[in-house]
This record gives structure tokens, C-alpha cells and sequence, in this order.
């Protein structure tokens, strides 16, 4: 059975892949608030830890063990009150019911408007619309935020008997493309209500004056709230104690670079979990190019980059969503797609509960395909194959010609998979075979773009040629 027709009663544990432990950046405490003073995609910061841990030991109990198979959470993909797709995704923490965000479906009419709104009208403006979801996957009702962006970030806070959303506002409109909000809005939820930026209902926080792409994720069960803000290179994460927060106490306990384009984020914990990756096409065919990238948030590194692999069977396939809600074994690592191209956008959701300290991770080796016909690996222990830690790959091989002749300069061995091409060209040191050879016994290996690896070396080496080494996709 598909992964995507499991049911939550279907989960079992599955080892994959493991992470890869990379600098990201540097934690800053209260007394550190300045401005990175590196840009963190070119020069990541190596400086020592500043700032107190708080709940030392968090990110270890609550780092998700994204090695373990996900549960389907819905056995099946939803469709919402709008045909766009969804962007980010909350739940109560009390009621268990989830809030989605989406862009308002071209030609959408809403009741006090007086002529259907085109949807390019909807993304320039960022007018979003937030539907309320039942664990069995109906949905139960629908409220229209308009001029408040592009609906990247979301959390709920049940206070009053009433769930509030956290969410981007204040977009700035734009002549073509999407909006983004610059300030962070907390509303409560109110079934069919249609409200615009800038009204008294919406509470708004600034905690970054003057900056755009602002999303919010909330953390209630550790009292934190946490902020992104900027794009590209000046994308940054800062965490705040929640009650300060609402008292506009913009003091961050934590701030770090945001590395990799993002889809969404979470915070919960000591921990930030991003999700990276766009939809299927022909630069991007199957397996895609979804990753999950974990920050600790007291130290600024990203601990763990993973390539995600759930469903890879959906005919489209779409990075999105990514939060942590409560259940009854725990919390639990929730992440979606957007499906469904042509015609009405779905979303699956998926979640993982296990969890892991890290100390068990491994690495697997998995085989990469190559031509039998002309090359025979030594033995079983030197088929061609491949690791990924992160946007590293190795390569381990150990081949002969099946027809003894000479390898030629530049010959192709093999294609690589496009999820481990690198994006420049890459050279590697590998072996030959020492028995009558003159000369050095390394050669020279290049993999591609395209990711097809090569083998150089003019002097027409007839025995086996080998590769025990890396290279980075990024």
C-alpha cells in the first residue's frame, strides 16, 4: 500500500538516512542583538557560543527521529476551501483541530465584495484564507484575512475559550508576485469572518522594524514564540520568550542565520525545523529536492540536514507545510505536500513521532546503477554505491572492464541520481590496480552537473580503477 493511503494505525520504524552536523551560524543572546557580521551564506559564523542556555538538554529530548517512516495523517489528500496551495499549518492545542493557510482561489468572490477577485489581485495583496480542519480531515469552516501576506508562518494559541492565530500582516502590496507581511498579527479564529490588515481586531507586534518576509511559529508548551525575517543572504531566526513577546519585549533570547531557501519552518523546543524544496518538474523530476534542515537554536547550527523521502509516489509533489502538535504518545513532527496539478490543490500530511539523541545515527550505502555489461565490480564489497550526510556525497567503487581493454580519457562510468548531483563541477582522487602500471597508482575522477562521473587518465590503464571519496552537491 502507498505511503500515501496509510492510516495512523499503519507507522513502523524504517532506518534511512543520517544527519549531517553543519555550522549554521551563531547564537546571539540579549546582550549580543547586533547584526550578524558575516553573511552566513558565504562565511558561516564559527565564533564561540554567547548567551545562556535555556532548558539545557531540550533539543535532545525533542529532536524527531526523521529516519523513522511517517504516518499518513489523514489516509488520503484534502481538499480545502480554497484551490490554491497550502502553505503552513497549526493546531489547537487544545481542541487537536488544525488551522491551514492558503492564498484565496482566483475568481473568489467574498460576500462584501462587489465583483470576483482575480487570483493574481489575491498574491500581490496577500489576501489569505484560513480554514479549520477536523482530525478526520472535514472541514469545518473558513475565515478571509486580506492584505495581511503570503501565509508562510502560523501558530495557534488557545486562550478564552478560543483558538487566536499568529500570523504575517501588514503586507506591503506589490505590482506583480506575491506579498509578504512585515509584522506579526494574532487574531482569534471566527468562522466566516472577513477582516483587513490594519483593523483593531488584529493585535499587531513588530519585533523587526523595517524588515519584510516576517513569519511567526509558536512554541506554547515551552512559552516561546519564534520569528524569521528577510530573505536570501539577511534570513534570519530569532526566538522570544512568549509573555515578553506580548508585552513588546522585542528582546530575542536567540538569533542565528537562516540558511537554505525555505518552504516553512517550526520552532518547538531548543530546536528549528525548516523544510526546503519545490514542486516536481523537469529541472526537479522524482525524487525532488525536498530536505529537512535542524537548527539548535542556542548555538545557531544546523545539527541535522536530511533528504526527505515521503511519498515519493505523488503525482504532484510539493514542499510545504511543516509544525509540531501534541498527541496522545507524545509530540509529534508534522510536514505536507501540496498535490494535485492540474485542478484543485490537496494536502497531505505526514507526521513522526519517534524520536532520537542522536547517538545511534548511521549512514547506509545505497547502489547506483551501471552499465553490467561493461563493467564488473572486484567483488560484492565494491559495487558502485553512494552516502549522503547532508550536501555531502561520498562514492565508493572498485571496477574492471568486462572486456579487459584500456580505460580511455574522459570515459563515462555511470549517471549519477539527480538528487546527489552537484551543482558545479567536482574532482576526486581515486586508484588503479598496481600490477603492471608505471607511474602513480591514483587517477583522476570529475562528476558533472549532469551527474555523470568520469574517469581521466591518458595512460591506458587496463586494470581496475577505484574511488573512495567525496564531494559536495552545494
Amino acid at each position: 500500500m502507498s505511503l500515501t493511503r496509510r492510516t495512523v494505525l499503519t507507522a513502523a520504524a524504517a532506518a534511512a538516512a543520517a544527519p549531517v552536523i553543519a555550522p549554521a551560524g551563531t547564537a546571539q543572546g540579549a546582550a549580543h542583538a547586533a547584526a550578524p557580521a558575516t553573511d552566513p551564506a558565504t562565511d558561516p559564523a564559527t565564533a564561540p557560543v554567547s548567551g545562556q542556555r535555556l532548558m539545557s538538554g531540550m533539543h535532545a529530548r525533542h529532536r524527531f527521529d526523521l529516519r523513522a517512516e511517517p504516518v499518513d495523517l489523514f489516509g488520503r489528500e484534502l481538499r480545502l476551501t480554497q484551490s490554491r496551495v497550502h502553505q503552513q499549518v497549526a493546531f489547537d492545542p487544545v481542541t487537536g483541530l488544525a488551522y491551514v493557510t492558503q492564498i484565496i482561489s482566483d475568481g473568489r468572490q467574498l460576500a462584501d465584495e462587489s465583483a470576483p477577485v482575480p487570483g493574481a489581485e489575491r498574491d500581490r495583496r496577500g489576501d489569505l484564507c484560513i480554514s479549520e480542519v477536523a482530525p478526520d480531515g472535514t472541514v469545518r469552516a473558513a475565515m478571509y484575512l486580506r492584505g495581511v501576506g503570503h501565509g508562510g508562518g502560523l501558530g495557534i494559541e488557545h486562550t478564552d475559550g478560543r483558538p487566536h492565530l499568529w500570523l504575517e500582516t501588514d503586507a506591503t502590496p506589490v505590482t506583480s508576485g506575491f506579498a509578504y507581511g512585515k509584522r506579526i498579527g494574532r487574531i482569534a479564529f471566527a468562522p466566516s469572518a472577513i477582516v483587513d490588515a490594519g483593523s483593531p481586531q488584529i493585535e499587531v507586534f513588530d519585533p523587526v522594524p523595517g524588515s519584510s518576509g516576517v513569519t511567526p511559529s509558536l512554541d506554547t508548551e515551552h512559552g516561546r514564540i519564534g520569528v524569521r525575517h528577510g530573505s536570501g543572504a539577511t534570513a534570519e531566526y530569532r526566538v522570544y520568550d512568549l509573555a515578553a513577546f506580548k508585552r513588546r519585549d522585542f528582546t530575542p533570547l536567540y538569533r542565528f542565520p537562516a540558511l537554505y531557501r525555505t518552504q516553512a519552518w517550526c520552532l518547538y523546543g531548543d530546536l528549528v525545523h525548516q523544510n526546503e524544496g519545490s514542486a516536481y518538474g523537469p529541472a526537479n523530476p522524482s525524487p525532488g529536492n525536498s530536505w529537512w534542515n535542524v537548527y539548535d537554536v542556542t548555538t545557531g547550527l544546523m545539527i541535522e540536514r536530511r533528504f526527505n523521502t515521503t511519498a515519493l509516489g505523488l503525482s504532484h509533489r510539493e514542499t510545504e507545510s511543516i509544525t509540531v502538535r501534541r498527541t496522545p504518545d507524545g509530540p509529534q513532527l508534522v510536514f505536507g505536500f501540496a498535490t494535485q496539478e492540474p485542478g484543485p490543490r490537496r494536502m497531505a500530511l505526514y507526521g513522526i513521532t519517534s524520536t532520537t539523541d542522536g547517538t545511534s545515527d548511521h549512514v547506509p550505502w545505497t547502489t547506483l546503477e551501471y552499465d553490467t555489461a561493461v563493467y564488473t565490480p572486484n567483488s560484492n564489497n565494491y559495487v558502485p554505491q553512494y552516502r549522503q550526510v547532508g550536501n555531502r556525497i561520498d562514492l565508493h567503487l572498485r571496477l574492471s572492464r568486462t572486456d579487459k581493454a584500456p580505460w580511455t580519457t574522459g570515459e563515462k562510468i555511470l549517471t549519477l541520481p539527480p538528487h546527489i548531483r552537484p551543482n558545479r563541477t567536482q574532482g576526486m582522487v581515486g586508484q588503479t590496480t598496481g600490477a603492471g602500471v608505471t607511474g602513480s597508482l591514483t587517477v583522476r575522477w570529475e562528476v558533472l552537473t549532469d551527474g555523470s562521473l568520469h574517469i581521466y587518465d591518458p595512460r591506458g590503464l587496463t586494470g581496475w580503477i577505484g574511488l573512495d571519496a567525496g564531494y559536495f552537491t552545494s
